[in-house]
């Protein structure tokens, strides 16, 4: 008789690993049944849910058309009306207070406006719905804060102090043949001043200690203000605070004009028009106490033609032939010496921080400086910075909720 091998011998294997290939064909199939039937209904949800997103970055954009809109002379018809600076006191109403579902499209969306941490800061809050709120599939849900770019209305030509700390003063010094222009009318090369509607200039060189002058300058009055005041009260809209500071540093920062310590162009003309931000070398906030290293000091000399606001959180030097238009606001020291045919339009303003000086001079205006108020060109950076409400950066975020 034969015998069998039950190690060796392989007869009749076959159908046994023809059910094992079999059951994991089953299993392959039944998973690809289930994902055939599942994958229409991820898609349909991501696509929900990226429609529900939009629309509550549409209730975004609606209320930064209300807000913008609601400061015309005659707002249209669905904007948020509000006083405009420098308080931007505004009445909400629907669809601002989220009671009002508004339809658009494949969706809708409610949108609320609050108050911010400043007048010219509003919280933002739109929530998107697909199809709507009644029943909806998918919701998003987006949190912002929103501003506009304070209106600086300054109130002479050259201004000094207003945020001095106690027992220090603020000096202004013009000498030479500086021309200061604060009236309306062209005076000599300097062109006449232009004013805002409900802001009046008190004066071409104003300061909340003393002015003094040497040499021939030339300063010519506001109608009803003066050509030089000591003791100068500033309103504080044309001042800018630490929360204003921050705002315009992370606006800076968007844009990519924002330098921490003199930046690399330290001496020549800012490479772009718009806003330029020079900050502490430690980004800190500049006060009375921070180290005197910490504290930059920009210097612009030579030829160049610039518009926009330079703040400088710390001292500027000026000099050449600069044609600036816009503000020039500098949160310590400013000095003036102006040559050939550069000239200033708009303002420039020193706030005395911290007294770096041992002779206490917070602006000096000295040789052939001059400058034209402008407050239109302060207002709008020469024609370089929006008047609209826009979301401030860093600020834009999902969260969840409805």
């Amino acid at each position: 008789m034969k015998t069998r091998n039950p190690v060796r011998d392989e007869q009749g294997i076959a159908f046994p690993m023809a059910l094992i290939v079999m059951a994991i064909l089953g299993a392959l199939m039944a998973a690809f049944a289930v994902l055939a039937t599942s994958e229409p209904q991820i898609a349909s949800n991501q696509m929900h849910s990226v429609q529900a997103r939009a629309l509550a970055e549409s209730g975004v954009e609606r209320a930064l058309w209300a807000l913008t809109q609601g400061e015309a002379s005659t707002p249209p018809s669905g904007a948020l009306v509000n006083s405009g600076p420098p308080n931007y006191t505004v009445t909400m109403v629907a669809p601002y207070d989220g009671s009002q579902e508004v339809t658009q499209g494949v969706g809708s969306f409610k949108v609320t406006v609050t108050s911010g941490a400043a007048p010219n800061i509003k919280i933002v809050t739109a929530v998107g719905f697909v199809p709507n709120a009644t029943h909806p599939v998918s919701i998003k849900k987006i949190v912002t804060q929103v501003t506009r770019l304070k209106w600086i209305d300054p109130v002479c030509g050259l201004c000094a102090g207003g945020e001095q700390p106690p027992g220090d003063s603020t000096t202004v010094k013009v000498g030479g043949t500086a021309s200061i222009n604060a009236s309306q009318s062209p005076q000599g090369k300097v062109a006449g001043g232009a004013y805002c509607s409900g802001v009046t200039p008190q004066a071409a060189v104003a300061s909340t200690g003393t002015v003094t002058t040497n040499g021939t300058p030339n300063l010519y009055a506001p109608p009803g203000g003066v050509a030089q005041e000591n003791s100068a009260t500033f309103p504080s809209g044309m001042l800018l605070s630490n929360t204003d500071m921050a705002t315009l540093k992370a606006v800076a920062m968007a844009q990519g004009t924002y330098y921490k310590g003199v930046p690399p162009w330290n001496g020549g003309v800012p490479p772009k028009n718009g806003l330029i931000f020079v900050d502490t070398t430690d980004g800190s906030v500049l006060t009375n106490s921070t180290p005197d290293a910490n504290i930059p000091s920009l210097t612009i000399h030579g030829n160049g033609n610039w518009n926009g606001w330079l703040i400088v959180a710390g001292s500027l030097d000026i000099s050449g032939n600069i044609d600036m238009s816009g503000l020039i606001y500098a949160q310590n020291d400013a000095t003036l010496h102006g040559s050939g045919t550069g000239f200033i339009t708009g303002a420039v303003i020193t706030t005395n921080r911290k007294d770096t000086s041992s002779t206490n001079i917070d602006s000096q205006d000295t040789g052939n400086a001059p400058i034209s108020y402008n407050c239109p060109a302060v207002r709008n950076g020469g024609g370089t910075l929006s008047q609209s409400w826009f979301v401030m950066p860093g600020t834009y975020r999902d969260v969840s909720g409805s």
